[in-house]
C-alpha cells in the first residue's frame, strides 16, 4: 500500500525555487555518505533526504541535485518508525527512519568505499562495530534561542533542517535525561531576565557534573547574574557564562562560572578523571569514549618508556591513559587553553606527559618536537582531517599509527598518503558514536610495511 510521507517542511525560499515537475515511481539504487537516498534518472542524479535503498518513491527536485520526498510506494524492510515526535520539524538526527542495525552497516559500507575510492585500500581485519546506547546517550546538547521583544515571546530548541526556524520541545531522544530536565526550567527562568535579549546559544553538558553555558553578546547585569546563581543552586547545576561578540572575538572568551561553590568540571576517561572547560571538545558518548580510547590502547600496545606522538590531544581523552601504560607521551594541542589544562591532568596523576601548544596545519621545521623518533603516533584531527600534519607524520615514519575520524572522506584522503608512504591498512572498527545520524566515527590502525 502506497505511503504518504510527511517529510521536512521546505524553506520559503526554497519553496519559492521548486519549479521542476515531481518525479514519480523512482527506485532509490543506495544510500550517500549523509544518509540520502540516491536515485538515478533520465534527469541525473538526485539525493533524497528520509529516502532508503530498494524503496519507490515520488520526489520533488529541489536545486540541481537535491530533492523532497513525497510518498513511499514501497517501503524498505530497514525502514522503522522514528523514535522521536519532532523528527518530520528537527534538523538534528536524520537516519531515525532506519533501523539501527542497519544504520551501522551502512556506516561501515561507507567508510569501506571511501577507502577504496580515495586511497585504493581496505583494512586487512574488520573489528564488529563498538557500540552502546541508540538513545538517551548524548552528553551535549546545543539549543538555539530567539526572543521576539515586540511580542515578548521566547523560543528555546533545536534547528529545523537547513532553517534558521526553531523547533520547540519538551524531550530529546538522544539526549541523555539529565539534560532535558533543564528544557522547561529554562524557558520559565530566561525570559525573566534582562540578558535574554542578548542570548544566543546555550550548550547543556552531562559530565561528572551538570552545566549549562550562555552565550551572551555582553556581561549581564548583576541581578541577572544572582538570579542565576539561585537557580544554579535550586538545580544542582553550574551555570557558566561565556561573554562577548562573535565578530570581534574569534575565539571563546574564557567562561565565567556563577555557581557559588567551586568545582572544577571532570570527565571520565579510561583509568582516569580529567580536568575540562566547557568549550573545550568532548565526546558525544561517555560509555563509548572509554571504549574507543581501551581500543586505541589494545592497538597502539604502549610500553613503558616508549616515545609516542599524540596529535589533536585536547585534555587528555588518550594521553593519560596511554602515560598511565607507562609510555613517555609528546602530546600536540592547538588550542592553548587546552594544552594547560592537559598539562594539570598529567600532573594530577603524575605522569610522563611533554604537552605543546602547535598549529598542525602549519610547517613543522619550528618545532623541536617534531625532530624527534616516535616509534607509534596517534591522531585524533576535527572532521577537516590532517591534510599537512598527515604528510609529516609520514616523513617520520613511526611504526604504527592509530587514527581516530569522525569524518570518513578527509580520513580517506589522509590514508592515500599514509598507502603511498610504505603503510598498510591493518584494522578498521566503526564507532557507532552518534546513532539516529549519518555522522561516522572510526578508529584504524596503519602499519609501515617491513
Amino acid at each position: 500500500m502506497a505511503q504518504f510521507y510527511s517529510s521536512r517542511k521546505p524553506t520559503r525560499k526554497a519553496t519559492a525555487r521548486t519549479k521542476a515537475p515531481a518525479l514519480k515511481q523512482q527506485l532509490v539504487v543506495g544510500l550517500d555518505h549523509q544518509g540520502r537516498g540516491v536515485v538515478r534518472g533520465e534527469r541525473g542524479v538526485r539525493f533524497v533526504r528520509g529516502a532508503l535503498p530498494n524503496e519507490v518513491i515520488d520526489l520533488q527536485p529541489q536545486g540541481k541535485y537535491d530533492a523532497q520526498l513525497l510518498r513511499i510506494h514501497r517501503s524498505a524492510d530497514e525502514r522503522v518508525d522514528a523514535p522521536c515526535k519532532y523528527y518530520d520539524e528537527c534538523g538534528g538526527c536524520d537516519l531515525q527512519h532506519l533501523a539501527v542495525s542497519a544504520q551501522r552497516e551502512h556506516k561501515q559500507r561507507v567508510v569501506r568505499e571511501l577507502l577504496h575510492k580515495f586511497a585504493g585500500v581496505d583494512a586487512q581485519h574488520w573489528l564488529e562495530p563498538l557500540t552502546d546506547h541508540s538513545l538517551a546517550y548524548r552528553r551535549r546538547l546545543r539549543l538555539a534561542t530567539h526572543w521576539d521583544t515586540k511580542r515578548r515571546r521566547f523560543q528555546l530548541g533545536l534547528r529545523a533542517q537547513a532553517s534558521k526556524t526553531i523547533v520547540a520541545m519538551d524531550n530529546c531522544v538522544i539526549a541523555v535525561p539529565e539534560l532535558n530536565e533543564f528544557l522547561e526550567p529554562l524557558r520559565t527562568l530566561l525570559p525573566q531576565l534582562k540578558l535574554v535579549s542578548m542570548l544566543g546559544h546555550i550548550e547543556l553538558l552531562q559530565t561528572e557534573q551538570r552545566l549549562i553555558v550562555l552565550r551572551l553578546q555582553a556581561t549581564p547585569e548583576e541581578a541577572d547574574r544572582q538570579a542565576l546563581v539561585t537557580f544554579a543552586n535550586q538545580h544542582d547545576v553550574q551555570v557558566w557564562l561565556h561573554c562577548g561578540a562573535p565578530d570581534t572575538m574569534p575565539t571563546p572568551l574564557p567562561c565565567e562560572k556563577t555557581t557559588s561553590e567551586h568545582s572544577t568540571p571532570r570527565y571520565q576517561t579510561l583509568g582516569a578523571e580529567l580536568d575540562f572547560q566547557p568549550g573545550d571538545f568532548l565526546q558525544a558518548q561517555a560509555t563509548l569514549s572509554e571504549k574507543m580510547v581501551g581500543q586505541a590502547l589494545a592497538w597502539l600496545d604502549p610500553q613503558a618508556g616508549e616515545a609516542i606522538l599524540e596529535l589533536y590531544a585536547g585534555s587528555g581523552n588518550f594521553t593519560i591513559p596511554l602515560a598511565l601504560a607507562g609510555a613517555q607521551i609528546t602530546a600536540i594541542e592547538g588550542v592553548p587553553s587546552m594544552v594547560q589544562r592537559l598539562q594539570r591532568n598529567a600532573e594530577r596523576y603524575a605522569v610522563k606527559v611533554s604537552a605543546f601548544h602547535a598549529d598542525l596545519e602549519q610547517n613543522w621545521k619550528a618545532y623541536p618536537w617534531a625532530a624527534k623518533s616516535y616509534s607509534k603516533v596517534l591522531l585524533d584531527p576535527a572532521r577537516a582531517g590532517a591534510p599537512h600534519a598527515i604528510r609529516e607524520i609520514a616523513k617520520l615514519q613511526p611504526q604504527r599509527i592509530i587514527y581516530v575520524s569522525c569524518a570518513p572522506d578527509t580520513l580517506a584522503r589522509d590514508a592515500k598518503v599514509l598507502v603511498e608512504s610504505g603503510y598498510h591498512l591493518r584494522q578498521a572498527q566503526i564507532i557507532d558514536m552518534f546513532p539516529q545520524t549519518h555522522h561516522i566515527e572510526c578508529l584504524t590502525w596503519f602499519e609501515r610495511e617491513a
